[in-house]
């Protein structure tokens, strides 16, 4: 219990430290303001007008003033009728002016919150989990109790969640947006379908676990009632689950289809205006390979045969043992997680390019276009910036944060030494003791309800043991690297044919 309580100082501390911080040094703004991005301004109707060669508007006349019968003095304000919306020729030779982004021009910004919110909450996410990890590892008892950083990391997920609700929302809100609905709903469909062939597949050559987490839990669950008197034939079936968890990929798989595509023009433009730029070119082309190369890990003839099975040549054991591999493989997800974050001002700054060419597209135009048409194909690049931001750090902070409750929950180890090892493991491991056992009666203490709460905990950690939890976070960290990929996949397959066009 003191190891609770030292994990709940900890998280009232972060939680009192989060707004004071954030006032000062916001790592969303930072982003927005401290990395060098420039945007376009959309010209004023006096530059259009002077380009096009049309007239400039006459200054309004002076009030007069005037008597009225009472001898005051009366202004008569004698307003020129001003058609502010004129048209232009699509050919115009415009050239946009640049300007960094100031603190003072990112509030204007719309999702400005929610990004700002859910990058600075995922760094604090970081920082609390970063601890906890440190002091479970000095005191070995740590790990017996309640993990709060779990907490953290599942509030963080349905931060992220959320954002792409809100996101993909728009699509649905707007009467011209027919087009990205349909899409949206075709991808969540194509999804379901292709989780439920994913979900037939063998899992000796597939390790998701679903099927070893339902073993795991139909048994402990049954045991578990009928220890409670209870008459039961066992949880929903396993064709059941699959479905829910199908169902699931559906959504998310609709969730993901825009934050995909968006990202794959992101990396697709920033190659373009890299140039020279080995390094930078190195870290984009990190980001479009890591999550099929992720992916990858979880097919066993492909990633562990090969690291944890096979013996090469003269060597006597292979690479790594099985323990190794799983710790690896949270490693490279966290890691490569990170690469992706560090990549992320040079994307931002290859979507604001868009308004640019925007307008050398338009140029070899044939027609007129209004003036008011021409400064929204301008301004609205820099308008959704922050809503371009939810689409590319959501599906990441998602990765993360699965990745973090999968070695946690699943009990993994960062260097080869879980804390659940199931060759170890025997099945007679459930609760010897039932909660109506210890049912407090009238006259019984505060020790007596104690001890109800310490086997009510008990029996849900025997019902949810780590087998059941590797299985769902572990489909879900899979899932989220393979929709990554899938999703940016699509959207470079997109770019590469009408670039072809």
């Amino acid at each position: 219990m003191a190891v609770l309580g030292v994990q709940l100082i900890v998280t009232l501390l972060t939680i009192s430290v989060m707004q004071k911080v954030t006032e000062r040094f916001s790592f969303g703004k930072w982003l927005l303001c401290r990395t060098g991005l420039v945007y376009y301004l959309h010209p004023t109707d006096a530059e259009l007008r002077k380009l096009a060669g049309l007239p400039q508007p006459k200054p309004k006349p002076k009030p007069k003033e005037g008597i009225n019968k009472r001898g005051k003095n009366k202004k008569k304000l004698e307003e020129p009728v001003e058609d502010k919306t004129f048209n232009v020729p699509r050919n115009i030779d415009l050239q946009l002016q640049t300007t960094n982004i100031l603190s003072r021009d990112i509030y204007q910004l719309k999702f400005f919150t929610e990004f700002v919110w859910l990058v600075d909450y995922s760094v604090f996410v970081m920082i609390v989990y970063l601890i906890t990890e440190v002091y479970c590892g000095v005191v070995p008892k740590a790990n017996q109790e309640v993990n709060l950083s779990m907490l953290w990391c599942l509030l963080l997920i349905g931060f992220a969640l959320k954002s792409l609700c809100s996101v993909t929302g728009l699509y649905f809100r707007s009467t011209e947006a027919a087009a990205e609905r349909s899409l949206v709903l075709v991808g969540g469909s194509f999804c379901f379908v292709l989780a439920l062939g994913l979900l037939l597949i063998d899992e000796s050559n597939f390790e998701i676990g679903l099927d070893a987490a339902y073993s795991a839990f139909n048994q402990s669950a049954s045991v578990f009632l009928e220890r409670q008197d209870l008459s039961s034939e066992g949880p929903a079936s396993k064709l059941i689950l699959k479905l829910c968890f199908a169902v699931w990929c559906a959504v998310t798989g609709a969730l993901f289809i825009f934050p995909g595509l968006r990202v794959s023009r992101m990396h697709w433009d920033a190659l373009r205006f890299c140039g020279d730029r080995s390094i930078r070119k190195f870290f984009i082309y990190i980001n479009l390979v890591t999550p099929f190369l992720l992916s990858l890990l979880w097919v066993r003839p492909l990633a562990r045969h090969y690291f944890a099975e096979r013996i090469f040549g003269s060597m006597e054991t292979p690479i790594m043992t099985d323990h190794m591999f799983d710790s690896m493989r949270l490693w490279l997800c966290i890691v490569f997680g990170l690469i992706r974050v560090v990549s992320a001002p040079c994307c931002f700054q290859a979507y604001l390019n868009l308004a640019g060419d925007r307008i050398e597209k338009m140029k070899k135009e044939a027609g007129r276009i209004t003036n008011i048409d021409l400064q929204r194909k301008v301004a609205i690049i820099y308008y959704y910036l922050c809503v371009v931001g939810l689409q590319f750090f959501a599906p990441i902070i998602l990765c993360l944060g699965f990745t973090l409750m999968n070695k946690t929950m699943g009990g993994y180890g960062w260097f080869g030494l879980h804390h659940y090892n199931p060759d170890e493991c025997t099945t007679q491991q459930e609760p010897t003791a039932t909660i109506s056992n210890v049912l407090p009666s009238d006259d019984s203490s505060l020790n007596a309800a104690r001890e109800q709460w310490l086997v009510a905990i008990n029996s849900f950690r025997q019902i949810f043991s780590y087998e059941v939890y590797r299985g769902v976070f572990g489909f879900a960290n899979w899932w989220m690297q393979f929709l990554s990929f899938a999703s940016i996949g699509c959207g470079l397959a997109y770019q590469s044919y009408f670039e072809d066009v």
